[in-house]
């Protein structure tokens, strides 16, 4: 990247780049306190435009761009002393979250009426961990000491409508993932989707709070109190009322999904959600959803276990990275999100929205522009094989 491309860029996107931003951004991380020949914005800049024109490996590479880029003679050792500084991952951290929020566009919406149109976002939540080299153990220790005693977890999230992460954290894998959740504030009129290690009563009670939805995968020994109870052809199970979870588990039927309204008592106040349950055949054991989306207008099915369609990215590293993985390519407990089968256009909806409701097409929620959502796994996967050479 040249002057003349570097121009264009940092005045084509002015909110991101904007000199006077990002040396106050740098000044209040305290990267820097008299801003000489390297300022928070020639030293974000070079780095963007380096990392975007060539390979990097060492930390060299970037003191060769910064110089050739502003036409400096910058020695080695002082540029070495500003990378070196705490404060410089909080700068860069705060100008890369800058840069995945402020040039990320919508691509996917719905019209007025529909049942997604009621969301601002759809935001999927999940991690992925990663085998790296044994010698950082120290500073990134994983979960199986034995076979991996170092490993990494990356935590992101993505906003299905706009087809980019909004957030990515990279942690040692013995780290909790629930801290990394979105802020409950941001999620007003928006659905959350993830998976149960991101369970946390009091977090979803602060959503509920905002205005936010949820559909989160739940574990097995939970013991809400069950208010009501219903089979999936509509059969109410008045046996299963007014009794704790756990009470009632061993009666729940096998052959049928069972829907519970269920209550907890968080924080002195009652949180009351849909509990999902079925029963999978090939794990002999119950699959559990919780959401607290409305019961007269979404129906919500946990469907089994079924291996991942892969078909619309491509996978150049599968086969290296799967050894790294937590598991084989299996998604589990596959949901099918319906639109209220009360209204009689429910069909006409569907189809002419062009999703693939009611027709329990696994792995597809939005037919192949959601498909295609997915394809963040595809571009993360190198992920393992890049931080050895960090290390």
């Amino acid at each position: 990247m040249d002057h003349g491309q570097l121009s264009m860029v940092a005045d084509k996107f002015q909110w991101v780049f904007s000199e006077a931003l990002l040396n106050a951004c740098g000044k209040e991380a305290k990267l820097c306190r008299r801003q000489r020949v390297i300022t928070p914005f020639r030293l974000g800049l070079a780095l963007t435009a380096t990392c975007a024109s060539q390979r990097v490996e060492t930390l060299a590479d970037f003191h060769r761009g910064f110089n050739a880029l502003f036409d400096t003679t910058i020695t080695y050792k002082a540029f070495y002393n500003q990378v070196a500084k705490p404060h410089f991952a909080t700068f860069m951290g705060t100008m890369a979250s800058r840069l995945i929020g402020d040039m990320t566009l919508q691509v996917l919406g719905f019209e007025k009426g529909r049942a997604f149109a009621e969301f601002r976002h759809i935001v999927i939540q999940d991690g992925s961990s990663f085998a790296i080299h044994d010698a950082l153990r120290e500073v990134f220790p994983g979960r199986f000491k034995v076979v991996k005693p170092a490993a990494v977890e990356l935590h992101t999230t993505m906003d299905l409508l706009c087809d980019a992460p909004t957030t990515v954290v990279l942690t040692p894998d013995t780290a909790s993932e629930q801290p990394f959740l979105p802020e409950p504030a941001s999620l007003r009129a928006s659905l959350l989707l993830a998976d149960r290690g991101y369970l946390d009563l009091h977090y979803m009670r602060r959503v509920q709070a905002e205005g936010g939805f949820f559909i989160i995968r739940a574990k097995a020994g939970m013991n809400p109190q069950v208010v009501e109870a219903w089979r999936e052809d509509g059969l109410r199970l008045r046996a299963l009322r007014n009794k704790p979870l756990k009470v009632i588990h061993a009666k729940l039927p096998k052959r049928h999904r069972v829907e519970l309204v269920v209550v907890w008592q968080v924080e002195e106040h009652p949180l009351r959600l849909r509990l999902l349950i079925s029963w999978n055949r090939q794990t002999k054991e119950f699959c559990y959803l919780l959401t607290n989306l409305p019961a007269t207008r979404y129906r919500l099915e946990v469907c089994q276990t079924q291996p991942i369609k892969m078909t619309w990215c491509p996978l150049r590293l599968f086969r290296q990275t799967t050894r790294s993985l937590r598991g084989g390519c299996k998604r589990e407990n596959e949901m099918d999100v319906h639109r209220c089968s009360r209204h009689d256009d429910l069909a006409d909806q569907a189809l002419g929205n062009g999703l693939t409701f009611l027709k329990r097409e696994l792995g597809k929620i939005l037919a192949q522009q959601l498909a295609k959502g997915l394809g963040i796994v595809n571009d993360l996967l190198p992920m393992d094989a890049l931080l050895p050479r960090v290390g």
